[in-house]
């Protein structure tokens, strides 16, 4: 049950327009630093996008956006890659929310106003229960609203370069068994020179960007029902980890 007050949910509410009326300014300069300052290209870009706006339409209510993680700008890339400038502009809900780790974003002042605006939810990873339930409570309230939200199952980024089947949370099997007919669009995103994990994709990377849209159900209840979903997700990423590395020949 989504316990969340009044002033929580007006406080998105005001998240969500500051980010919108800026974000023209704030968006452009973002792309505009991935594409010509790091020279970072997304092949097939067109055709990701609308393999995304279609999926969204076929989920037919809540989307929760699920991607392996490799580095701290793949909320950034995979945002870039979702909708154009211009679709968001016309339609901001459209622009994922997500979840990032509060110590490596909101240490430094301009980083923070730029996760503010860029719809990020912070969360404490190693904190409280009552602080993560929060988070994850304002997250449900989104996706019941209509907001797409990125989250990443592992936890953190992979520290050998490749998803463990052993080592992910439960908060995205609760967060779907928490929402009603929510749908989970899985995404595996990685860069052509990506080895392991690291803070930044190196410079002048290529995206390779694959996503599916699966609607996970469990027949059991409480705990064994949100590890059940957790692992449908997990696995399916999995999957198209394996996928990738076949076509690429590793």
């Amino acid at each position: 049950m989504v316990n969340l007050h009044f002033k929580d949910k007006l406080l998105l509410r005001l998240q969500h327009f500051t980010g919108w009326v800026t974000f023209l300014v704030w968006g452009t300069a973002l792309i505009a630093g991935l594409r010509f300052f790091l020279r970072y290209k997304i092949p097939e870009i067109k055709k990701i996008r609308r393999t995304f706006k279609e999926l969204k339409k076929q989920a037919e209510g809540p989307v929760l956006i699920c991607s392996n993680h490799l580095t701290k700008l793949d909320s950034a890339v995979l945002n870039w890659s979702f909708a154009s400038i211009w679709s968001y502009m016309r339609s901001f809900k459209v622009f994922s929310w997500n979840l990032p780790e509060r110590e490596n974003f909101y240490n430094n002042l301009g980083l923070r106003v730029v996760c503010y605006l860029a719809s990020c939810i912070p969360i404490d990873r190693g904190g409280s229960r009552e602080g993560i339930k929060k988070s994850l409570d304002k997250v449900a309230y989104l996706l019941k609203k209509g907001h797409p939200v990125t989250i990443f199952p592992e936890g953190g980024r992979s520290r050998t370069g490749r998803i463990d089947l052993e080592k992910f949370t439960y908060g995205v099997g609760r967060l779907v068994n928490q929402v009603k007919d929510c749908s989970v669009i899985c995404v595996y995103l990685r860069g052509n020179n990506q080895e392991s994990y690291s803070s930044i994709p190196r410079r002048g990377s290529r995206f390779y960007l694959n996503m599916e849209l699966i609607k996970p159900k469990s027949e059991f209840r409480g705990l064994k029902a949100t590890r059940d979903v957790s692992s449908q997700i997990i696995e399916k990423l999995v999957l198209m980890e394996q996928s990738y590395f076949a076509s690429v020949g590793q």
